[in-house]
């Protein structure tokens, strides 16, 4: 949860380098020009421009920054296309020139929002580093607009590129800096994760860093599979109470807990619980929960839950044959009439997402029509105004049926899989991308199929170790054991989640030295404060005598790796 502190908005009389820059003038003088590197076609609203300064803005217990407390100028100004009825809104917060370190830092957005995903906390963790950091509206606060995704934040960079060196002087031949590179970099989970690898793919010569969390790429399959867990309960017919499916996943993680060689609570390796765990084994033993009340959190980071609130009531009883049935066949993945694999499963301990709820009508379990979750069904694949999708008549076969219509229908933009990565790489590019194992909004292993994508690419000829050992100079994968999506996980508080990513970037890219393992911060539990390490992929955590051993096993690795045979093209 992000806790910001109210910031003092303070004049132009303040004594400090804001008070000359954090100006409507000095910005106007200091906007790109047609002269200047930005996208053809661009004219910037020069009336529009805002300037405001802060000092002591303070961010706390922000998931993805450690606590920050920062002065800058906030500015932001709209601008638009030649020819077009269109207004974007940009906006930057800049350092002070004595803690400006020649970086620019782009953010992203989460769910359905292009901007801001996770607050302030993106925009002044960058300037805790130095660095300008920016975000935009892509012309409207939320999804719709038809710039949105790749072409409203790299016109967002690029302009934000040039408009840093102005404002900094680093173009003139006054500047006292060694050097006017401006080290430009991108960071953003989730929606934010999906948007940063939409910037590799298609922005790659703006970037010498990108970080990319949980990145929500495949649209046209990860949108639907938001619904497939009730269709799949829907289509076995039979409905286990939520306390089952509650009980399973805690005796998944206790079962699982010491496969990495410690007990802290923390499944550390989804891969050998899967293959070690058989959920058989919990038929025939007893469930009890309490009743409980559930208020929704909407769409955005951590478990996605239903629009709505809703009651239990006290659950006992004994898990039968036809529970497990359910549970094994959410835990290996949507499948068509024919029992072909659709989709990517949610790892062992993570979660089922969505599944049964209670009918206090009728007294007995079922599943409802989702809200936002059908959303993409209803109006970005059907064009209709309406947001709840009637699952009632909804088979496994209808939600193959939307995943290929969407896979083809946004191709060219909200899938995000373009495998071929190497124009970022002659760029220099580096790229981050992490994902917990705990996530149930989007599969960790859609994260890694998409890696091997890259590898099978870009590097065909090579073994898999040797193709990894390539991609790992530029391109590394990270799985982050027990976090949730973007989120810290309260079934596994002592998890660590990744606070120095940005750190870790700039290490990479402005010093050269590899992030062989990344830093994760325990942020609850008993073991908060704790900072873990985290493996590079294919590589998995193993504790020898308490230390950390990441170590390479093939029979880990494949059950990782699921096939999708329902598909006659490729699924990057």
């Amino acid at each position: 949860m992000i806790g910001i502190l109210a910031p003092l908005l303070i004049g132009a009389a303040s004594a400090t380098s804001l008070s000359k820059t954090c100006t409507k003038d000095f910005i106007k003088s200091n906007l790109p020009t047609s002269d200047d590197k930005i996208p053809l076609g661009i004219t910037i609203d020069d009336s529009s421009i805002t300037a405001n300064t802060y000092r002591n803005y303070s961010v706390t217990d922000a998931t993805f920054w450690e606590n920050v407390n920062i002065d800058f100028c906030e500015v932001s100004f709209a601008y638009s296309h030649d020819n077009q009825d269109d207004r974007i809104v940009v906006e930057y917060w800049m350092p002070l020139a004595e803690n400006f370190q020649n970086r620019f830092l782009a953010t992203g957005g989460a769910a359905y929002q292009i901007s801001n995903g996770s607050g302030g906390a993106d925009m002044s963790g960058g300037v805790a580093y130095g660095a300008v950091t920016g975000l935009t509206d892509g012309g409207l606060p939320y999804w719709g607009s038809t710039d949105f995704d790749d072409v409203a934040i790299g016109e967002m960079t690029a302009i934000g590129k040039v408009f840093t060196k102005n404002y900094f002087g680093l173009s003139s031949s006054a500047s006292k800096r060694s050097s006017d590179k401006v080290y430009t970099y991108y960071m953003g989970c989730s929606e934010g994760g999906r948007e940063g690898m939409s910037q590799v793919q298609k922005s790659p010569d703006l970037y010498d860093g990108i970080i990319a969390g949980a990145p929500a790429m495949r649209y046209g399959q990860q949108q639907v599979n938001h619904i497939a867990p009730p269709i799949q309960i829907q289509a076995i017919g039979h409905y286990p109470p939520s306390c089952v499916f509650d009980t399973v996943i805690n005796a998944t993680i206790n079962a699982c807990d010491k496969l990495d060689g410690k007990a802290d609570g923390v499944v550390s390796r989804t891969d050998l619980c899967l293959l070690k765990f058989n959920v058989s084994s919990m038929i025939g033993k007893s469930y009890s929960c309490a009743a409980s009340s559930e208020s929704s959190l909407g769409l955005g980071y951590g478990k996605r839950k239903r629009a709505d609130s809703s009651t239990t009531p006290a659950q006992n009883g004994t898990i039968s044959a036809k529970d497990i049935e359910v549970i094994q066949d959410l835990l290996t993945g949507l499948k068509d009439s024919n029992g072909d694999r659709v989709y990517l499963p949610f790892q062992p301990a993570a979660g089922f997402g969505d599944t049964t709820t209670y009918d206090s009508d009728t007294d007995s379990w079922g599943i409802e029509s989702p809200n936002s979750n059908g959303e993409w069904i209803t109006k970005f694949l059907h064009w209709q105004n309406v947001s709840s999708l009637v699952m009632t008549d909804v088979t496994n076969d209808n939600l193959k049926a939307w995943m290929i219509e969407g896979m083809n229908k946004y191709m060219d933009s909200l899938q995000t899989t373009l495998p071929d990565l190497t124009p970022f790489l002659d760029n220099g590019g580096k790229l981050l991308h992490y994902h917990g194992e705990a996530d149930t909004s989007i599969p960790t292993t859609g994260s890694i199929r998409y890696h091997e994508s890259v590898r099978k690419i870009m590097y065909p000829n090579l073994s898999f170790e040797e193709g990894n050992k390539k991609l790992n100079e530029w391109y590394r994968l990270y799985l982050i054991p027990g976090a949730a999506h973007c989120a810290i996980n309260s079934e596994q508080p002592n998890a660590g989640f990744p606070r120095d990513n940005f750190n870790h970037m700039i290490k990479w890219v402005e010093d050269d030295i590899t992030p062989v393992t990344i830093n994760a911060t325990v942020q609850s539990g008993s073991k908060e404060g704790e900072v873990q390490d985290v493996c590079t992929w294919p590589s998995r955590p193993y504790y020898k005598d308490g230390k950390l051993v990441c170590q390479e096993n093939e029979s880990s690795v494949k059950a990782m790796l699921w096939e999708l045979p329902a598909y006659k093209m490729p699924v990057y």
